[in-house]
């Protein structure tokens, strides 16, 4: 695993300003990483057959990343309608898990969404986050919107759906009779039966019918403001759908990136890929041609990749992954839109402030009078409320796709923002916390970093009405960071030394991991502590969430 002096010494100066001041040399980063290569381990059914297409969620081709799948013997689909195993197939699908353990498996999913009836059985038999049905993310879609706003939930069967509301309510905190979610079963649409039996010559027709199907959805909802496509069916439609109705589309595949993101660097400054990609110099990477004639599980990215250490594979998948994010969004004009303190502090590399932060365009928008305390207190003057619905609008004029803000306490503001758009709008990044902690047991826990426990606790009331999150439940530690040398620059509005505040936010994970043995992942709540995610990823070994990812 060694290298010569010359490649540590260029690989150790590509790398992120936080690992380069954490681990000080490429040996010691080398040595010392407890991170691993983010890989998708993904449960089959045991009767799918037919031509994997590209773009289909059991396609290897559609992850930019590595993806093992392993089957299960004699699962069907008929028995996860059922939702009851065998003693036989429970012991076959714990041994499938198992098998995606030693295979190097990060995150655990299905090929279908009926195995959330084995979800429970999965996380208790792996450490490892479990997500068997991509309405696991639907918390955290809907508080992005208003109470009067909907969500598009698309299902292959939504007779077969209605059997699991029980279940989906205990493993999603979903309640399916909910009067913003609007499910539409797919099973009616010409050419979907033969998609799920793993034919596609019918794809156009499934296509134009599903189509039309969300179109008819919107003239009877108007209110519906994003689609949910639970069906791992119909992730390959998802463009289709986006460019016909203009709403944003989520899929079981934008789950799997969301977790994965979580064992990624963020390569996004001081590398010449992500300097060349941006200036338009170097074309997408295209993993789909890689294993577009795959017959078996490959590895598009160790296979591209001309290093021997896990630390740097990470790092590499990560560009790759950073690139590839860019060119697409440019391709669809995604953007972001920020609303800014007013404060005018030169913002670190991985802030949320910071522009080469993100794969894609950011917008900005400061708000006058706008202060930190300000929003601690989630009190506005009428003047500082005029300015920030003035820039909620200048946002939308810039046609930015999502607006958040650059301090988790604007979420004191999240409700006074949703009225006055139809953007989705996410001001803290707790909002991901219900997705995290379904993947997990209710033994397990999170430990969520924030600038300050005790303000953070002041917000019980609001958090738990915004996200659905009880701060007081013994599943989540909670961890203030006020006290790390340097990291005090935070509140007052001042210039943050990366390179002072590193070893004290490494040191408390650390700790917290010590003390809480049963801590699985890491939340990063402030948006001033990204920059720090990848040095306690790869010292501690955990995933880490944050604004960014």
């Amino acid at each position: 695993m060694g290298c010569t002096t010359s490649s540590a010494a260029t690989n150790l100066a590509s790398l992120p300003q936080s690992l380069v001041e954490t681990f000080g040399s490429y040996d010691v980063f080398v040595k010392e990483n407890k991170a691993k290569l983010p890989v998708l381990g993904m449960l089959m059914l045991d009767a799918k057959s037919g031509k994997r297409d590209m773009g289909g969620f059991d396609h290897p081709g559609s992850f930019s990343y590595q993806i093992k799948q392993q089957v299960v013997k004699g699962l069907t689909l008929e028995v996860c309608h059922s939702g009851k195993l065998t003693p036989d197939l429970e012991k076959s699908f714990v041994a499938s898990i198992s098998a995606l353990e030693a295979a190097g498996a990060s995150v655990i999913c299905g090929d279908t969404g009926f195995m959330m009836w084995f979800q429970s059985l999965a996380r208790q038999s792996t450490k490892l986050p479990v997500i068997l049905s991509s309405l696991a993310v639907l918390p955290s879609i809907t508080c992005s919107y208003g109470a009067h706003e909907q969500i598009a939930v698309l299902t292959a069967d939504s007779q077969l759906l209605k059997p699991m509301a029980t279940l989906i309510h205990d493993e999603c905190s979903v309640d399916i009779n909910d009067q913003r979610f609007v499910f539409v079963g797919c099973e009616d649409i010409p050419g979907f039966q033969q998609i799920s039996a793993g034919q596609h010559d019918d794809a156009a027709k499934m296509e134009a019918g599903l189509v039309a199907k969300a179109t008819k959805v919107l003239e009877e909802h108007p209110q519906v403001r994003a689609f949910l496509l639970e069906s791992t069916e119909l992730p390959r439609y998802a463009k289709a759908l986006r460019k016909a109705t203009f709403r944003p589309v989520f899929d079981a595949l934008n789950l799997c990136d969301f977790y994965i993101a979580s064992h990624l660097d963020n390569p996004r400054f001081g590398v010449k890929d992500w300097d060349d990609a941006k200036q338009g110099k170097r074309p997408e990477f295209n993993f789909g041609q890689l294993v577009s004639n795959a017959t078996e599980i490959v590895k598009p990215v160790l296979d591209t990749l001309k290093v021997t250490d896990i630390a740097m594979q990470i790092y590499e998948t990560s560009k790759q992954a950073a690139v590839s994010m860019l060119v697409r969004s440019k391709r669809a004009g995604i953007t972001l839109g920020v609303i800014r303190l007013d404060y005018h502090y030169p913002p670190a590399p991985g802030d949320v402030d910071h522009p080469g932060s993100y794969p894609y365009e950011v917008h900005y928008h400061m708000v006058k009078g706008l202060t930190f305390e300000m929003c601690q207190a989630g009190k506005l003057t009428p003047e500082v409320e005029t300015a920030f619905l003035q820039g909620i609008k200048d946002l939308e004029a810039k046609g930015v796709s999502v607006i958040t803000g650059d301090c988790g306490f604007m979420m004191w503001l999240q409700e006074l923002a949703r009225r006055n758009t139809k953007l989705p709008v996410i001001m803290s990044s707790l909002a991901t916390l219900p997705a995290i902690t379904a993947s997990y047991t209710r033994n397990e826990q999170v430990a969520i970093f924030t600038a300050n426990g005790q303000s953070l606790l002041g917000m019980e009331q609001l958090i738990k009405a915004e996200c659905g999150v009880d701060v007081k439940d013994k599943r989540y530690i909670f961890v203030g960071c006020e006290e790390v040398p340097g990291f005090e620059a935070v509140a007052l509005g001042q210039k943050v030394d990366v390179r002072k505040v590193t070893p004290g936010i490494v040191k408390k994970a650390q700790e917290i991991l010590t003390k809480h043995p049963q801590v699985r992942a890491i939340l990063m709540e402030c948006t001033e502590l990204p920059p720090y995610s990848d040095a306690v990823r790869h010292v501690c070994g955990v995933p880490v969430f944050d604004a960014i990812t």
